[in-house]
């Protein structure tokens, strides 16, 4: 099966699927769209070709214009409204107990698929702790290992936490998130932390409050005993991740931070 067809009938040979194809496989042939055949394999499935055509002439052979909706025309957020959602989101660290139907983490996750990763591989992978007891659990086995760490700087504070009834790992959160990949993908780190990213920041559309899992990320890759306590996919490591809920209160301010600290040539 050919790699991409193009309607002549209703191409424009505007050209924009050779320019917007990342690898240079599309060229222009008698002002037609075609692809450069020996170089074919390096396709990375990527769909600007078929996304970026107005017309909806070009179709892939993974992807037609009817597998991809259409943009809304006000799909860009103003400056305004992004940085109202970039300095407003918080981390959080205390939740209210009611849990988030699954449903709304579901499709959270669908939009956060759509995070970019290197080369399009779209190689993260996610684990879903639906039940508070699950997250005790883990919390519990990361405390444990970090009672082999009592002399590294601020781990008896979580200790004494802990032993007062506090969750200094997972906050009491309902629900945590990981995004884990292939023990052998060596580009799958980064993926996971764009993916993760991506999730903080999509995350209070739906009115959730978010906090990134580095204590139990750290964990999980230093430990075989908290790997294993996660129970994840057979060959994955976690690569990411965040507690998820309801916040129990809202910010109604931007605190402060330093200047950004530019070099411009």
């Amino acid at each position: 099966m050919a790699l991409i067809a193009v309607d002549k009938q209703t191409c424009s040979q505007c050209g924009l699927c050779a320019r917007a194809c990342p690898v240079g496989i599309i060229v222009q042939e008698d002002g037609f769209p075609t692809t450069v055949q020996k170089i074919e394999k390096g396709c990375i499935t990527c769909g600007h070709c078929v996304a970026v055509c107005p017309v909806r002439a070009l179709s892939h052979c993974r992807m037609t214009p009817d597998d991809c909706a259409p943009l809304a025309p006000d799909w860009r957020s103003t400056p305004e409204r992004m940085e109202q959602l970039i300095k407003g989101r918080r981390s959080c660290r205390r939740f209210r107990s009611d849990p988030v139907d699954r449903t709304t983490l579901s499709r959270l996750l669908d939009i956060v698929r759509y995070a970019p990763t290197g080369m399009n591989t779209q190689s993260v992978r996610w684990l879903v702790l639906l039940d508070p007891a699950e997250l005790q659990r883990v919390s519990a086995v990361v405390v444990d290992w970090l009672r082999g760490l009592e002399n590294v700087p601020g781990v008896k504070g979580m200790l004494r936490a802990w032993d007062m009834g506090l969750d200094p790992i997972l906050r009491n959160a309902p629900h945590l998130i990981v995004a884990c990949g292939a023990v052998d993908d060596p580009a799958v780190n980064l993926s996971a932390a764009i993916a993760v990213a991506t999730l903080e920041l999509a995350a209070p559309s739906f009115g959730l409050g978010t906090c990134w899992a580095g204590f139990l990320q750290q964990a999980a890759n230093s430990s075989p005993w908290v790997h294993s306590a996660l129970e994840l996919p057979s060959g994955c490591r976690m690569c990411g991740g965040a507690i998820v809920g309801y916040p129990e209160f809202q910010h109604v301010r931007m605190p402060a931070r330093r200047p950004a600290q530019i070099t411009w040539r």
